[in-house]
C-alpha cells in the first residue's frame, strides 16, 4: 500500500515537472527556432490515438456504468448462503455504495456513473473532435498563447485535483466531472497551442510523451485515492481487500 502511494506521488511529481518544462521549451524554441518542422496530420493522428488510449484506460466498460444495485434471481436463491459471509457495499459505477464515495459518482436516472471517468471520457471525445478540426480541417485560433495557458491551467488543476478536494473540502461529483473534462481538454489545448506557437516536431513529440505520463499518473492517483479512502474507513463489516 505505502509503496503504491509513493509511486503515485512520484508520478504526480514527474508529471508536474513535465508540465512545467513545456513553457520553457516553447519559449526556448521561439527564440531559437531550429529543428524539424511539425507534421500536423502525423502528430494529430498520434494525439487522437493517445486520447483513445486514455479513454479506454479511464473507462472500463465492465465497471463504467452499473444500475443501482439490485439482487439477481441467483442472488435471491443463494441469499441464505451469503448471510454468513462478510458484507461488502454494493458497487455504484466502480465505487462502493458507502458514504465515503458518495461524491465520486454522478446519478443519472437509475444509473450511477463514476464522475472522474465520465469527465475523462467526455474530455477525450471533445479533444478528438478538436484534433480533427485543428489538424485535418485547418481550424485556427485567435490567440494561441491564451489557448496554451488555459490548457496549462486545466492540466495543472487536474494533476492536483485530489489535493484540491481535500484542502477545500469539496464533495461534489459534478465538480469532479467538470475538473476532469478540463484536465483532458487542457492537455489538448496545451498541445495545439504549443504546435501553433512553435511548429516544431520535437516539441510535439515531447508533449505527446508527457501526455502519456499524465494518463498513467491520473490512473495511479485514482487508485491511490480509493485505497486511502477505504483505509481510513473503520467499517469492520466491509470485506473490501484494504480492510
Amino acid at each position: 500500500m505505502s509503496s503504491f502511494r509513493s509511486l503515485s506521488r512520484w508520478l504526480q511529481f514527474l508529471s508536474l515537472i513535465g508540465l512545467g518544462l513545456i513553457p520553457l521549451i516553447v519559449i526556448r524554441t521561439m527564440t531559437n527556432p531550429l529543428g524539424l518542422v511539425s507534421q500536423p496530420q502525423f502528430v494529430g493522428s498520434i494525439f487522437i490515438i493517445v486520447c483513445l488510449l486514455g479513454a479506454i484506460a479511464g473507462v472500463r466498460p465492465s465497471s463504467f456504468s452499473r444500475p443501482v444495485s439490485r439482487k439477481s434471481m441467483n442472488e435471491e436463491e443463494d441469499s441464505q448462503e451469503l448471510e454468513d459471509l462478510p458484507k461488502r457495499p454494493a458497487l455504484r459505477g466502480h465505487h462502493y455504495s458507502c458514504d465515503e464515495f458518495s461524491d465520486h459518482v454522478l446519478r443519472i436516472d437509475n444509473n450511477v456513473f463514476c464522475a472522474g471517468c465520465t469527465g475523462l471520457t467526455t474530455g477525450a471525445v471533445i479533444s478528438i473532435l478538436g484534433s480533427i478540426m485543428y489538424f485535418f480541417l485547418g481550424l485556427t485560433f485567435l490567440d494561441e498563447l491564451v489557448v496554451f495557458w488555459v490548457g496549462f491551467s486545466g492540466v495543472f488543476l487536474g494533476l492536483v485535483q485530489h489535493q484540491i478536494y481535500r484542502t477545500l473540502s469539496i464533495s461534489s461529483g459534478l465538480f469532479r466531472f467538470v475538473l476532469n473534462v478540463f484536465f483532458v481538454v487542457g492537455a489538448f489545448l496545451v498541445f495545439v497551442g504549443a504546435n501553433r506557437i512553435t511548429g516544431n516536431l520535437s516539441v510535439d513529440i515531447y508533449i505527446l510523451c508527457v501526455v502519456l505520463l499524465w494518463i498513467i499518473t491520473r490512473i495511479a492517483m485514482s487508485k491511490d485515492e480509493h485505497n486511502r479512502i477505504c483505509k481510513r474507513c473503520h467499517d469492520e463489516t466491509c470485506s473490501h481487500p484494504v480492510h
